[in-house]
């Protein structure tokens, strides 16, 4: 898909064009699939609160069962779905074999990913749909984009990084984040200003059909936070620090070698993977009845909370909210990060809180946020334009700048290698396949 030379023939002009709008296209396919799906995760979370709320015991049952239930459809229909999917996509540009990579992005996995995320929902899992969007987006787009079009390693690449961009983009309306998050973190900064350019477009027209069919929704609302230059600053130095250390513990947990794991846990998970998944629900429903219910799904709720300052979380919530979302992700079944980390970060406002009572409880949040969020991804650019997008809230920019580079730099102390980029090697060397050159 290259830019048109000074003169080009009609034969090439169509060429272009065939390809310019199938890109296009797909961007706005991605945009309405993103919608549909979050729809239905939300509407998932919301059947098992309705289940859940007025008899909260069921979760004891409710969730070993599901997270096994999941497991095992995903083990036996849907190899390559578990997890988050954007190691996965990061895999899929990475693998030396174009044609196997494209089985990693594909209508089977997309729909898999769809439902199996949905049901997770359901059954109260702390996961995320961003992470799930991504794949599902890069499926689509390799799916629509590369029709008519000869298969190469550039190609995938484009398409890849465009359906992450434009995953990002619709799952949380963040379009500068969604390019943003496609150049750092699933890139690594190897783009050319062409690609760049055409990630743009993408996030554009991915975000124009959502603003068509349901307007323009900030995640988060519109979060009325500052924090003026002053001693409250202590609570920025203190949230990177406390974030970061956290969030790098998370990254640690969630990367380290299956093979290293003590010996009856190794054995146990590879004789019974869905029985180790139910013991992961079981821990997953005594963190959910420890936190209230709120350690659930992706704890939305309660981030909205502390971040208009209507509600701080107990003290206990960022941890349990941790904890619930490793044991979500050890299960095995699809779910993203994304949200919960941000859910987790918004929870250390409650922390904060009682160091310095003279700064705002939204402030505390949206700086803790960015803190834990760069302090699980390491990529503080990322972090810091989500959380701006996600709030509507352009005052903090410093604020929540300067929590995300500290978070980062923190958090390579604990884990020195980015999780997304750990665990895509991890699938590729889980595929016996060898990365490209």
């Amino acid at each position: 898909m290259h830019d048109p030379p000074a003169r080009v023939g009609i034969g090439a002009w169509k060429e272009i064009w065939h390809q310019r709008l199938l890109f296009w296209a797909s961007a706005a396919v991605v945009g309405a699939v993103a919608l549909g799906f979050g729809w239905c995760t939300v509407t998932a979370s919301r059947v098992f609160h309705a289940i859940a709320g007025p008899h909260p015991w069921v979760v004891v049952v409710l969730c070993p069962a599901g997270l096994a239930a999941i497991a095992y459809l995903t083990r036996t229909f849907f190899p390559g779905a578990q997890g988050s999917g954007i190691p996965q996509a990061m895999a899929a540009i990475r693998m030396e074999r174009v044609e196997f990579a494209r089985t990693m992005l594909s209508w089977r996995i997309a729909i898999g990913k769809t439902l199996l995320t949905v049901a997770g929902f359901a059954v109260g899992a702390s996961i995320g749909k961003e992470g799930p969007t991504v794949q599902i987006g890069c499926s689509v787009m390799n799916g629509l984009g590369a029709l008519g079009l000869k298969p190469s390693r550039e190609l995938l690449r484009l398409l890849v990084l465009a359906g992450g961009a434009a995953g990002i983009a619709s799952a949380f309306n963040t379009p500068i984040a969604g390019a943003v998050f496609a150049v750092e973190e699933m890139a690594h900064y190897q783009v050319d200003g062409r690609i760049g350019r055409r990630l743009l477009v993408v996030t554009a027209i991915s975000g124009m059909t959502m603003l068509a069919l349901v307007g323009n929704v900030f995640y988060f609302g519109t979060v009325r936070a500052a924090l003026p230059w002053g001693r409250g600053w202590l609570a920025v130095a203190a949230l990177g620090v406390v974030g970061g250390l956290l969030g790098g513990a998370f990254a640690r947990i969630l990367t380290f070698p299956l093979g290293r794991l003590p010996g009856p846990i190794r054995r146990f998970r590879a004789a019974s993977p869905e029985g180790y998944a139910a013991v992961c629900g079981l821990a997953l429903a005594g963190l959910g009845l420890a936190s209230g219910g709120r350690a659930f799904d992706a704890s939305h709720a309660t981030a909205v909370a502390a971040l208009h300052g209507v509600a701080a979380p107990s003290l206990a919530f960022p941890l349990l909210k941790w904890a619930a979302t490793i044991v979500s992700y050890l299960s095995g079944i699809p779910g993203g990060i994304f949200a919960p980390s941000l859910s987790v970060g918004a929870g250390l406002s409650a922390w904060a809180a009682a160091l310095f009572p003279h700064v705002a409880l939204s402030a505390l949040a949206m700086v803790g946020m960015a803190a834990y969020f760069s302090g699980v991804v390491q990529s503080p650019i990322t972090a810091a334009v989500i959380v701006l997008e996600m709030t509507n809230n352009m005052e903090m920019t410093v604020a929540v700048s300067a929590a995300a580079m500290l978070g980062t730099a923190v958090s390579r102390l604990v884990c020195p290698k980015p999780i997304y980029l750990a665990m895509a090697e991890q699938f590729l060397a889980g595929l016996g396949e060898r990365a490209a050159p």
